[in-house]
């Protein structure tokens, strides 16, 4: 089995080194030499070994020399294992340096005890000249005898494996005793045996995933190690496993998981899990599967559009667990473009990876698994010369409520439709949107709302806007309670606008800040009390330095509760309220179109007329609640003949005040 080279086909120079790197692996079971330990059995059988990568065979005698200690172990006990091998016939065709090797023998027992039991070397880097026997220095490990073995037990290898790791693959070369073995020694088991338990899941497994173990009648204290076995209990390889929180307390309760190597190194079948604490050992059977397509590869883009540069998100579903998947872009010819992206799949089948557009050519993304055949799916994309964009002006709403969304570049002329769409982009669905009023302006700017529909659950979704062949993804979240920051960053003692929605009715709800470890900050909480729709709006100063988001929580009734992120920093302080006047001069009885912008959203602002002293003018005040994004329109009636100007003014919150001259003539 090769490795993933991360190639288009025909790219054959990676092909070559790779090749010349794997031939080397025919090292497995590679000799080992060493002097004779004292009291050790040697055998010298003929062995046959099987070369990874498609490297052939190999058959040939090979010496075996074993230690067992000590002679007399209880049943489940531990049997120290030493083992020095002769050269293998396996000699490698070509050069290599500093390759992790794991030597490990599988040893049949009989008479006291049945089965198989596999001892395992430490990894060490091996270097492999080409052509020669290769030498690894005798290696050592434990064995446990069964909890049930009773009487002397004898030991006879049957094999040895060899795992290497090159260009990021693990291969194995097993040696299996062909003919000449016989046993290395016996040991006794009597006494007491070991009470100690495993349980794991009942049901299959993904590789690549981590699995809860649990037990009890282990080692008070101990260390537990992990390692996966065959059906049968024997070539226990600890590499199976990539990591493991196993813990043993003060009881000799072990809990913990331990996670399974991937696909290309555990394959599917039945196995068995084997965790020892030094002292004693259980095993418990283990079936594992990887996730395999149920269907057609699928692949989407965050957007299917854009100038040269821009970067997009490319998700796929449907493809084999733990592959290396190529990813290119097309030109019209069909030809592979330069730059490749390469993403591993998860253990669901899914990836998800960012690639970005290099080239004025590509007209679709490519995507395989390593170039494997009738695994490829391509998806169109317009390389354009002005960027399409699309943003949430209200990045979230309610169940039922419209979001704000603005976008450039869109091609003037066409109508625009709307779906909302799973966050990765997937599974978009025009009937969760109720209603759109988005239009195209002739500058190619897209302005409107969508509103998602009522049976639509809370979560992260993202919204997609089609329009003629362009289509482009904001991200959009749907809650029932929730809070938005206006600004959202800022320097210390920034002043924040704070909104709420989906709170409950004339309850009151606190404000506090939050470091990042979850504990409140050193700044003054504020309090309100939420209107009979469930909105309300207050003002927090951020001065701690260590602020990372902003808290609410309702007192006494429901108990809701919101967070949302600020971000502390040096930059400029939050943009100042301003407004504009259209027209800015006329004849008493002048409708004057007023528009604000950067007001604290769902404030109230009252738009007045100011004479030459600062007083009110005799013209009737228009009150307005802001909008969620902080701008308000309104039409005012200049009649007072004195007005010289018109000023607005928060009502409560932050008091923020802005006055344009008018002029009456």
């Amino acid at each position: 089995m090769f490795p993933p080279f991360h190639r288009r086909p025909g790219r054959g120079w990676r092909a070559r080194i790779a090749t010349g790197a794997v031939a080397v692996l025919a090292l497995v079971g590679a000799g080992l030499t060493s002097a004779t330990t004292a009291r050790a059995a040697t055998i010298n059988p003929t062995v046959h070994c099987t070369l990874p990568a498609g490297q052939g065979d190999a058959t040939g005698p090979q010496s075996m020399t074993v230690t067992l200690t000590p002679a007399v172990v209880t049943p489940g006990g531990k049997v120290h294992v030493t083992v020095t091998l002769g050269a293998s016939p396996a000699i490698p065709g070509t050069s290599l340096s500093n390759v992790p090797t794991t030597p490990s023998m599988d040893l049949a027992m009989s008479g006291g005890a049945t089965g198989t039991v596999t001892v395992t070397g430490p990894t060490v880097n091996m270097n492999y000249p080409s052509g020669q026997p290769v030498v690894v220095p005798p290696y050592e490990g434990d064995i446990y005898l069964p909890a049930n073995a009773s009487g002397a037990i004898t030991f006879t290898p049957t094999r040895t494996l060899t795992s290497t790791v090159v260009l990021g693959g693990t291969y194995q070369t097993p040696c299996v005793v062909t003919a000449g073995g016989g046993p290395v020694g016996t040991v006794t088991a009597q006494g007491a045996g070991s009470g100690a338990s495993l349980s794991g899941p009942t049901g299959a497994v993904r590789p690549h995933t981590a699995i809860d173990l649990a037990g009890g009648g282990w080692t008070a204290g101990g260390t537990p190690t992990v390692s996966l076995c065959d059906a049968n209990g024997a070539g226990c390889n600890p590499a199976d496993f990539t990591s493991n929180t196993l813990a043993i307390d003060s009881s000799g309760i072990l809990t913990g998981t331990a996670t399974l190597a991937d696909a290309n190194t555990v394959a599917d079948g039945s196995y068995q899990i084997q965790v020892n604490d030094g002292t004693t050992h259980a095993n418990a059977p283990l079936t594992v599967k990887a996730f395999a397509p149920t269907g057609p590869r699928t692949m989407t883009l965050s957007q299917n559009n854009g100038v040269v540069g821009t970067v997009i998100t490319v998700v796929g579903h449907n493809f084999r667990q733990d592959q290396w998947i190529n990813i290119w872009g097309l030109d019209a010819a069909g030809n592979a473009l330069d730059d490749a992206v390469y993403v591993q799949s998860l253990p669901d089948g899914t990836f998800s990876t960012d690639f970005t557009i290099d080239s004025a050519d590509l007209v679709a993304v490519y995507a395989d698994e390593s170039g494997t055949a009738g695994t490829s799916v391509t998806v169109p994309f317009t390389v354009t010369t002005t960027a399409v964009t699309l943003s949430a002006t209200t990045p979230t709403v309610l169940p039922g409520h419209a979001a704000t969304l603005t976008g450039s570049g869109w091609p003037a002329g066409t109508t625009p439709t709307a779906a909302l769409c799973a966050a990765d982009g997937t599974a978009c669905s025009t009937a969760s949107v109720s209603s759109s009023s988005l239009s195209i302006a002739s500058d190619g700017k897209l302005s409107g709302s969508v509103t998602v529909a009522k049976s639509v659950a809370k979560g992260s979704y993202q919204v997609q806007v089609t329009a003629g062949s362009i289509h482009v993804l904001a991200p959009l979240s749907v809650a029932t309670t929730f809070i938005t920051l206006s600004p959202a960053s800022g320097p210390a003692h920034t002043k924040v606008t704070v909104v709420g929605q989906g709170w409950a009715p004339v309850a009151t709800v606190e404000i506090d800040g939050l470091k990042a470890d979850g504990s409140r900050t050193s700044d003054s909480y504020a309090t309100k009390i939420i209107g009979l729709d469930g909105t309300w709006s207050q003002t927090f100063t951020v001065n701690d330095p260590a602020t990372v988001a902003l808290y609410a929580h309702e007192w006494l009734i429901n108990g809701h509760t919101a967070t949302a992120a600020f971000a502390v920093n040096g930059s400029t302080a939050p943009p100042a309220p301003a407004y504009s006047l259209s027209p800015a001069a006329g004849p008493v009885g002048t409708s004057v179109l007023v528009s604000g912008r950067n007001f604290a959203p769902v404030a109230t602002v009252v738009v007045s007329g100011r004479r030459a002293n600062g007083a009110q003018s005799s013209d009737s005040s228009v009150l307005r609640v802001i909008g969620l994004d902080g701008t308000f329109a309104l039409d005012f009636t200049v009649r007072d003949p004195k007005t010289v100007g018109i000023m607005a003014a928060e009502v409560l919150v932050n008091g923020k005040t802005v006055q344009l001259p008018f002029t009456v003539r």
